[in-house]
């Protein structure tokens, strides 16, 4: 049995989902945007001083190179530090602005050296190198900015509390609106499952709060009243047709009868033809008197030779050869098989009088391997404009489609080059039992 997921969890958990995935890709590009931004003040820092410097320097060369806290700087390559030296000689893993980055900036190891460098040519053939300076590594560590910490844990707070102040708000108003919204729509779905039944639909409708699923109900339970007075319509007919065309046919048959009697119990070609017709008439109204049933029952089962069965079937149809050079080529196995013998009747006689009827001269093979009986014959080539699957064999086929659904039977109709095959298999949900014994 399949899950069904609600609308509503549908609905929200998308909602909740969208907002995981904005406040992942958030929290992902912070810190990214964060070491960018401190990477802009010192790229700006270091190029401002360079600057400043050269402006210095070609009035007086002599002037010494800048150097504060956070970062020095030297003339020459010669004079870095070995460790700044060494670093150079790699490409760097970052430019950003003025500054060259050097070392790991992915690595989560805080012992990993980083270093930033400028590059700044004097003019005078000469370079001035500006880099960081790491005071971790030196006597007392880094020095300690409480006060500026402190300001900056506020501020930080702060953007805290604006972003839960922002998050939980929307995360309220997303539910309600999800409940607000999907409310009438589980209303209108629990009231459509109640339209099978007349007093709920005679009823007055309720109202969805929403014009859309207002006007979706009025539609859906028109819709109903449609399909279920069509059904109840087509009822009627195969009720009234059934009833009304049993009495001729009986009248028929009777009459029939007596004629056989009179001719010494054999007919005239004419009147067999007429006496086929008769059964096949009464044959078609007895099942749609039963297709008509809204809760039919199920037909009695008996152990049916369908070898036995084809044989008699293809006795009575052979006048549809005529003159054509056909051949049937049968092969049935004779074990019997509890099937409904009127139902096989039926949909046998029917396949096999259309096969006999509209098969081009050749051979039409007759195979029955329980549960699967098979029926070709040769067709003309079909136009483009037949490119129907039901060549040949049209309302009839249509019909028994209709009778083994309910049945629970399977046709396959196979149509190849020249060649128009029906497949039956006999599955049925009655409780059809294995050849040779009951189910």
């Amino acid at each position: 049995m399949r899950n069904r997921l609600s609308l509503k969890w549908v609905i929200s958990g998308s909602f909740l989902f969208l907002i995981a995935v904005v406040l992942l890709i958030y929290s992902q590009l912070l810190p990214v945007y964060t070491v960018r931004g401190l990477l802009y003040t010192a790229s700006a820092m270091m190029e401002e001083e360079a600057q400043y410097f050269v402006r210095h320097y070609k009035k007086d060369p002599t002037t010494p190179p800048p150097r504060n806290y956070f970062f020095e700087a030297v003339i020459g390559k010669e004079a870095l530090p070995a460790s700044v030296r060494q670093l150079l000689e790699a490409p760097p893993s970052m430019s950003f602005g003025a500054v060259q980055v050097f070392g790991d900036t992915d690595s989560d190891d805080d012992d990993a050296e980083i270093r930033a460098v400028l590059t700044q040519p004097l003019g005078d053939g000469k370079t001035l190198y500006m880099y960081d300076i790491d005071h971790d590594h030196e006597e007392g560590g880094e020095v300690e900015t409480p006060l500026s910490d402190a300001y900056f844990d506020q501020v930080l707070q702060g953007v805290v509390f604006v972003s839960l102040a922002v998050f939980v708000p929307a995360l309220i108003i997303i539910a309600l609106l999800v409940w607000w919204l999907v409310r009438p729509l589980g209303r209108l779905a629990q009231w459509s499952s109640t339209l099978n039944n007349p007093d709920a639909r005679a009823g007055e409708r309720p109202d969805f709060s929403f014009k859309e699923f207002n006007t979706l109900a009025d539609a859906l339970a028109q819709s109903v009243e449609q399909v279920q007075a069509a059904s109840q319509r087509e009822g009627r007919l195969l009720r009234y047709t059934s009833h009304e065309l049993r009495t001729p046919l009986a009248v028929l048959k009777a009459n029939i009868e007596l004629l056989t009697l009179q001719a010494g119990g054999v007919l005239p070609s004419s009147l067999q033809r007429i006496e086929r017709s008769v059964l096949n008439m009464q044959l078609i109204a007895e099942t749609l008197l039963w297709m008509s049933r809204e809760r039919p029952e199920p037909l009695p089962e008996e152990d049916i030779d369908l070898s036995a069965l084809v044989g008699e079937l293809i006795d009575k149809h052979r006048y549809l050869i005529g003159n054509r050079d056909i051949e049937l080529l049968v092969d049935i196995h004779s074990e019997p098989c509890q099937l409904p013998p009127t139902a096989c009747r039926i949909v046998i006689g029917n396949f096999l009088r259309n096969a006999l009827q509209y098969a081009e001269e050749g051979q039409v093979e007759i195979s029955f391997n329980y549960p699967r009986l098979v029926i070709a014959n040769h067709i003309r080539e079909a136009k483009p404009r037949e490119e129907s699957s039901d060549y040949g064999y049209g309302l009839g086929l249509q019909l028994m489609r209709q009778l083994c659904a309910k049945l629970g039977w399977q046709i396959d109709v196979i149509l190849e080059q020249q060649r128009f095959t029906v497949a039956l298999e006999f599955t049925s949900l009655q409780g059809v039992g294995v050849p040779g014994g009951r189910g």
